[in-house]
């Protein structure tokens, strides 16, 4: 008791320089371990991506020609057991992340609503004719083709045709203003840029920055986006401090940065005059999806051989590969939350009081993914479990995109006897204000019009392109010709597509009151619209607007027409299950943060997102969020994206090369 008490470790006997030389050491000595791991991962080749479970040969079981893999019907004695993740949609996000998490020897099974599988891919067939629906060309095919190839099962490969003729230096879009001729872009950045130099020589300085900005915007989008792949506070601190350009660019309308860079107010409209492929005029559209739209086409558009259902048909093997399904008709109408998790959704069943009840549970041991989009997903969710989900700001903030009225159009004779190309051909009416602006005009064209025509009787085309002149925006695009097996697949036939821009409250008062609220249920009853005499007459009057417009600009076409199919938002809600075209708006506020919380893992346990809300918008936008998301569910993180350099599409490219010695490296 007496004795003395001892140091402990000596560290009583130590002086202050002693300590600090012993901690600089600890320091110095994580650094060191830090900057070795560093090193390692940066020198290491994966040969496998993370969270590999098992490897599936995609390939061992060649597609069944007889059987149509995209038309799988949904019962529920069809369901695999044991279902690691089910996924809502079938379009371009959903599917590609159920293959790209297939690949990983995970089980999946996606649902569909509609009675074909592909979404905004799918194809259909009536009267002899094949109509593309939401596909109207890819740019960039050297890198998406590859991404593609990465997940296509059974045998099968997606190939792609470049629009536009070699001779005319493959044109692929054809902007016409007003009665003006029309611009070409070519493929090509050096074609982009002289082209329009020719037409207006005093302005080439703004046009090559204007291209120089694109490009720029573009890449810098790539940290922003995958940064959502990070714990929230890291992504914070990545937007806050390392994104301050792409935020520059998100935060700016289009109209800002091209009227600072053109004086010229028809070269402003020309270089805008694709926004139809975002659904914004330059006035209300984020210059960030503008850059990328541009830069996504600099180099030309491709179309896929066989129609863009080949698509769907080369991803679902890999599915089915790793014992997962795509089923259609199954119509998903709740995800099922218990406390702040889910791992079920309901398909069918009925709601009375807003409580779903019977139908199919189907149940995956690990979460559910939606590709329904931002505002479907939301409905898919009982009204008490949404605040949960912390997306009701975001959604006042950024509301659904504008929608469209189009014509499927079938018409005899051969592309070359009917004069046809394969470029798509964007009809802009308008024109030069007090201002000096030039004006896009035409209904459903900006918001001005968007509370009009909502009451019995009301039509919007009243009156319009009713004489010799385009008074509707028009987007119009032959499949046929951009197609080269179509020619064998349907002899003596060409087809095109015409589209408009509408909003959909002009439609409500069409829908059928009886099936339910028209934001709640997923999928509309079609009797109701089509018994509808005032929404009969307006598709018709339609169908006499969208002929005129075509024979205006192709006269040959005139007395060939042999088939003719009036869609509208209406047609969306029932086929695709929302109203909309482009899903959220793509507007300064959607880029710059305001979907800062669309990230692929949710704040309800088990609940993931993927879709062009998650990413940017089209085909291509669908396909990143794939990816986005696959990766945050096999937890790929900062270490792997910014340290190790690696992602699941290059360790998938390296786990395939090892595998197959002489089969040749891809490069994304």
């Amino acid at each position: 008791r007496g004795a003395p008490c001892q140091p402990i470790c000596g560290m009583a006997t130590m002086s202050t320089t002693q300590i600090l030389g012993l901690f600089g050491g600890v320091v110095g000595g994580i650094i060191l371990r830090l900057i070795m791991a560093v090193i390692k991962a940066r020198t290491t080749t994966f040969k496998t991506p993370k969270g590999l479970r098992r490897k599936v040969d995609r390939h061992e079981v060649k597609a069944d020609e007889a059987r149509d893999c995209t038309r799988e019907t949904f019962r529920e004695k069809k369901l695999p057991k044991d279902i690691d993740y089910v996924v809502i949609g079938s379009g371009m996000g959903g599917l590609y992340c159920a293959a790209l998490l297939a690949r990983t020897g995970r089980r999946v099974v996606v649902l569909e609503q509609h009675y074909v599988a592909g979404g905004c891919t799918h194809t259909f067939e009536d009267k002899g004719y094949e109509f593309d629906t939401g596909l109207h060309y890819v740019g960039r095919i050297e890198k998406y083709k590859n991404l593609l190839d990465l997940v296509s099962g059974g045998g099968r490969s997606v190939e792609w045709e470049k629009m536009g003729e070699a001779e005319s230096g493959h044109v692929y879009d054809e902007v016409k203003l007003g009665s003006d001729p029309g611009h070409k872009f070519r493929s090509g950045e050096k074609s982009y840029v002289e082209d329009l130099v020719a037409k207006f020589p005093d302005e080439r300085e703004g046009i090559e920055e204007y291209v120089r900005l694109c490009k720029k915007a573009n890449k810098a989008a790539d940290l922003y986006f995958f940064a959502k792949l990070f714990a929230k506070p890291i992504q914070w601190l990545v937007k806050t401090l390392l994104c301050g350009e792409y935020l520059q660019y998100a935060e700016a309308t289009t109209a800002s940065v091209v009227n600072k860079l053109i004086k010229d107010p028809k070269l402003r409209a020309i270089l805008c005059g694709t926004f139809g492929n975002y659904g914004l005029t330059p006035e209300k559209g984020s210059f960030v999806i503008q850059a990328g739209i541009v830069a996504h086409y600099m180099d030309g558009g491709y179309y896929p051989v066989g129609g863009s259902q080949e698509i769907s048909k080369a991803l679902i093997p890999t599915v089915e590969a790793a014992g997962g399904a795509v089923f259609v008709k199954a119509d998903v109408t709740e995800i099922i939350v218990s406390g702040n998790k889910t791992r079920s959704v309901r398909v069918g069943g009925e709601c009375k009081d807003g409580v779903w009840s019977g139908g199919v549970v189907v149940t995956a041991k690990e979460g559910v993914i939606s590709a329904a989009g931002a505002a479907p997903t939301h409905q898919l969710l009982a009204p008490t479990v949404r605040p949960k989900l912390g997306w009701d700001q975001m959604l006042a903030d950024v509301t659904t995109s504008l929608s469209h009225v189009y014509a499927f159009i079938g018409m005899k004779g051969t592309g070359e006897e009917l004069g046809l190309h394969s470029n798509n051909l964007w009809v802009l009416p308008g024109g030069v204000d007090a201002a000096g602006d030039f004006k896009f005009k035409g209904p459903g064209v900006d918001e001005t019009d968007k509370s009009m025509y909502l009451k019995e009787g009301e039509n919007p085309w009243s009156g319009v392109n009713d004489g010799d002149k385009d008074e509707m925006l028009l987007f119009l695009g032959f499949p046929s010709e951009k197609d080269p097996s179509f020619k064998t697949r349907f002899p003596g036939k060409s087809t095109c597509c015409i589209i408009s821009s509408a909003h959909p409250e002009w439609f409500e008062r069409f829908y059928d009151e009886a099936a339910g609220p028209i934001a709640a249920k997923a999928r509309v009853n079609q009797s109701g619209k089509r018994k509808n005499e005032e929404y009969g007459e307006m598709k018709k009057a339609l169908e006499t607007k969208f002929l005129s417009a075509m024979y205006r600009h192709y006269p040959k076409l005139e007395g060939k027409v042999d088939y003719v199919s009036i869609g509208s938002p209406l047609t969306n809600k029932y086929y695709l299950g929302r109203n909309d075209s482009y899903g959220l708006e793509h507007t300064p506020a959607r880029y710059s943060g305001a979907l800062d919380m669309m990230r692929p893992k949710t704040d309800i346990d088990g609940l993931w997102i993927t879709g062009h809300d998650v990413g940017s918008v089209g085909i291509v936008g669908a396909l990143n969020s794939g990816i986005m998301t696959a990766m945050a569910i096999t937890k790929y993180g900062i270490w792997d994206l910014v340290v190790a350099k690696r992602n699941i599409i290059e360790d998938l490219m390296e786990m395939d090369k090892a595998d197959s010695p002489d089969r040749k490296s891809k490069t994304i």
